[in-house]
C-alpha cells in the first residue's frame, strides 16, 4: 500500500473536505479523489459518504482512523529522527486554555518564535476538555491547559497548582460566601459551563447550600473583570489573572475557603506521538519560563 494515500485520508479528515485537503497537500482535487478511491479498492471498504453537501467518514472509515493516525505518527517519527539535529521546521499545532494563553504564555511564545522562526505555529484558544480530546485524536500536537482528570494516553508535565480567588468590586459589601444555607443577591460572572474554575466554584456553592441571583456568561476574561469591577457581580478566577487589579484596588478578594482552592496547569502531548524538534523546542521554552513540578506518562 502507498503511504501517501493514508496521509491523504488523514488530511481529508482534518481539513473537512477534499478541496481543502488538496490545498494543504499542494495537489489537485482529482489527485485527492484518486488516492481515496485507490485506498477504498485496496481495503475493500467505502471510506466516505455524502450527507447533504458534506463528505463524512463511514463507520468503516472511523474504524480504521486510529491505525491511520498510528501509521502517520511512525512515519513522522522516522523523519524527525533523521532530522533530530536540524533547525525546527514544519507546522506545530498548539491548543491553549484562554487564561494561560493571556497571562502565562506570552514569554513562552516570544522565546519560541526567536528559536524556531521557520516553524508555522497554529495556535488555538480552547476549552480544557476540548484540548484533551484534540490531543487524543491527534488534532493538536501540544496542549497547555488545566488538568481535567488522569489519562494514560497523554504524557503530561505539570507547571504548578494555580490558586483560585473570589473577586468583587470594592463597592460590594455584606457578602459572606463562607456561611452555608443562604441566598446571596448577586450574580456570578464567568465564561462557559465547562470552565474548570467555574465548575470548582459552583460545586463548592452546592456543597454549602448557597444560591445566587443568576449567572452571566461572557467569553472574555477581560470583560469578566471589567463587569466585576463595575459591581455587576462576583467572579472566581486564577489569582494570576486578577493580580494586577487586586494590587491596584480595582477588585477586592472575598474570603471563600480556609485553604486556597487550586487547579493544575500542565503541558501535554499524546503518549504515542513522536516528539518533533518543534515540540521539543516549545517545551524547552516552557521549562525556561515556567517551573515544572512533575512529569507523568
Amino acid at each position: 500500500m502507498d503511504l501517501r494515500r493514508f496521509i491523504t485520508l488523514k488530511t481529508v479528515v482534518e481539513e473537512g473536505s477534499f478541496v481543502r485537503a488538496s490545498h494543504k497537500l499542494c495537489c489537485t482535487q482529482s489527485t485527492v479523489t484518486f488516492h481515496i478511491q485507490q485506498l477504498e479498492q485496496e481495503l475493500s471498504i467505502q471510506l466516505f459518504e455524502k450527507i447533504g453537501r458534506r463528505m463524512c467518514l463511514t463507520q468503516a472509515g472511523k474504524n480504521i482512523l486510529p491505525y491511520v493516525h498510528e501509521m502517520t505518527r511512525v512515519l513522522e517519527g522516522m523523519r524527525q529522527a533523521a532530522q533530530q539535529d536540524a533547525e525546527p521546521v514544519g507546522e506545530l499545532r498548539i491548543a491553549i486554555g484562554e487564561t494561560l494563553l493571556a497571562y502565562k504564555m506570552p514569554e513562552v511564545l516570544q522565546r519560541f518564535r526567536m528559536r524556531a522562526p521557520q516553524v508555522r505555529l497554529s495556535l488555538q484558544s480552547l476549552n480544557c476538555y476540548v484540548i484533551r480530546d484534540a490531543l487524543l485524536s491527534d488534532e493538536a500536537d501540544l496542549g497547555v491547559f488545566y488538568r481535567v482528570g488522569n489519562d494514560a494516553a497523554l504524557h503530561m508535565e505539570t507547571f504548578g497548582n494555580e490558586p483560585l480567588v473570589l473577586v468583587a468590586s470594592p463597592l460590594l459589601d455584606g457578602m459572606d460566601f463562607t456561611r452555608p444555607d443562604q441566598h446571596l443577591p448577586t450574580s456570578f460572572i464567568i465564561n462557559e459551563p465547562q470552565c474548570i474554575f467555574r465548575q470548582v466554584f459552583e460545586s463548592t456553592l452546592r456543597q454549602r447550600g448557597i444560591t445566587l441571583e443568576n449567572t452571566i456568561e461572557l467569553w472574555s476574561i477581560e470583560s469578566i473583570k471589567r463587569c466585576v469591577a463595575s459591581n455587576l457581580g462576583v467572579s472566581f478566577l486564577p489569582r494570576f489573572a486578577v493580580q494586577r487589579e487586586l494590587l491596584s484596588g480595582e477588585l477586592k478578594e472575598l474570603p471563600f475557603s480556609r485553604t486556597p482552592l487550586t487547579i493544575t496547569a500542565l503541558c501535554a502531548h499524546h503518549a504515542g506521538k513522536s516528539v518533533s524538534p518543534a515540540m521539543s523546542t516549545f517545551m524547552q521554552c516552557m521549562h525556561e519560563s515556567l517551573p515544572v513540578t512533575s512529569s507523568v506518562s
